[in-house]
């Protein structure tokens, strides 16, 4: 292939698979060639980002992400896309080990939150206790000229049982939970709520009535996705 976009997948494989089909959904192509060419890799034995983000005694994530770049970067694509939110906090790192292109999910939630948002307005956070301590999100929404609303600790461990328990091990959008969080964040009179994990993301695209206002960073990444394909593809 000449050109093509990389995908630094398998955090986690149904988040991964989720990506792809929400690719599949808003790119409707009127042949099998006139698809998109990208390389996925599933890496899905990368170890867990949020237990070392909280704790560095655990296994860096960050050594398998570099060695997957290290090995995709002499094939030449023209960007990588990595749809795990968590595993932005070793971004700067990953991007420094390469000449191509990291699209950041980050920069994309910024740039929704200033088109679409008054200043000033209030943010809430759904995602991994690690992308929460991180401060990655909190950090950018203040930047912005918003203020972010974090979870309790309660509502924490509700995200957290969703992401893990029902996402990550049985496969299972609960979309009573989901909702039951995203009420509690509207209780905090939030503007929106960013869904910053793509195990949220895969719940969000179960979801039928969507009636929350949110930023679904998996979302924004997916069309620049497209969008970037649309450019690079064509050369």
């Amino acid at each position: 292939m000449k050109h093509f976009f990389a995908i630094l997948g398998g955090m986690g494989t149904l988040a991964t698979t989720n990506f792809l089909v929400e690719l599949n959904r808003h790119f409707h192509p009127d042949s099998d060639q006139a698809y998109f060419d990208y390389l996925l890799v599933n890496h899905a034995t990368i170890p867990d980002r949020t237990d070392y983000i909280l704790d560095h005694s655990n296994p860096n994530p960050a050594e398998a992400l570099l060695e997957d770049i290290k090995q995709i970067t002499p094939l030449r694509p023209d960007f990588f896309v990595m749809p795990c939110n968590t595993a932005h906090y070793f971004f700067d790192e990953l991007q420094q080990a390469t000449d191509i292109p990291l699209v950041s999910m980050l920069t994309l939630v910024a740039d929704e939150l200033k088109r679409t948002l008054p200043a000033g307005a209030k943010v809430g956070l759904f995602a991994t206790k690690g992308t929460v301590r991180s401060k990655l999100y909190a950090d950018l929404v203040t930047k912005a000229g918003f203020e972010i609303v974090e979870p309790s600790e309660d509502l924490q461990q509700a995200i957290t049982s969703l992401i893990y328990d029902d996402v990550k091990e049985h496969s299972q959008a609960n979309l009573k939970l989901y909702e039951e969080i995203l009420e509690e964040f509207k209780a905090l009179s939030v503007a929106t709520t960013i869904l910053g994990c793509t195990e949220v993301s895969y719940v969000n695209s179960h979801d039928p009535i969507r009636q929350y206002p949110i930023i679904d960073a998996e979302k924004l990444l997916v069309k620049e996705t497209i969008r970037l394909a649309h450019i690079t593809q064509k050369k």
